[in-house]
């Protein structure tokens, strides 16, 4: 519930803002989420000037921790994301929307040491690279919603990556496996981005933590 109801208040807040021009919230970053996707209203920065326009595209987080299934097969070991990611923007928003973008950030995690593949949305393999353009992402669900009586559009990514790494030994890979399970520091940082009319609307960012299990 602590989750839902900081969502609400985003809404909440950037609704508000909106009726009144210019707002002024600070840059939103990792550095402004909890770990588990709890997003934390930035500070107030007047250098730093939105618009009304710019605010109501700014998505909002949704995001609970990311299950890695492990798996060892001979000297290969192979961990399984299966990412699960709920991303909200304001409806009148999403109607002048033409791409929703989302990146992941693995580098606070143990998975940077591992190549990768994913399926993109004509079921071709891509190695080492993931499409961040929704629009071209088939494993997702785009739903309107009612939060606290505001309309917005919920978008939930739901694919895998398959990461994996060739070991000298089933016992070195069996050994990184047991590594892995009992790392419970790891996290992801999702962020999102909106564009229309050939503007980039301002990235917002979410935090997740990892848990890995066999």
């Amino acid at each position: 519930m602590r989750v839902i109801a900081s969502i609400i208040l985003i809404c909440i807040v950037l609704f508000g803002c909106n009726k009144q021009g210019d707002v002024t919230p600070g840059g939103t970053s990792a550095n402004n989420t909890k770990p588990g996707g709890t997003p934390i209203i930035p500070p107030v920065d007047s250098s730093n000037k939105l618009t009304r326009e710019d605010s109501i595209h700014m998505a909002a987080f949704i995001i609970y921790a990311q299950k890695v299934k492990t798996s060892v097969s001979d000297r290969t070991l192979k961990l399984v994301l299966d990412e699960d990611v709920n991303i909200f923007i304001l409806q009148e928003a999403y109607k002048r929307t033409s791409a929703v973008h989302l990146l992941e950030d693995f580098k606070t995690s143990a998975l940077p040491a591992f190549d990768f593949t994913t399926v993109n949305g004509d079921g071709q393999t891509n190695f080492n690279y993931v499409d961040d353009n929704l629009n071209n992402v088939k494993l997702k669900s785009i739903k309107d919603t009612v939060i606290n009586g505001i309309d917005v559009v919920k978008v939930n990514v739901h694919r895998p990556f398959t990461f994996s790494k060739v070991y000298n030994s089933n016992q070195l890979a069996t050994d990184q496996q047991n590594l892995l399970l009992n790392r419970t520091n790891d996290i992801i940082t999702f962020s999102s981005y909106t564009y229309y009319n050939q503007k980039n609307y301002p990235v917002t960012a979410a935090v997740a933590r990892i848990t890995y299990v066999k």
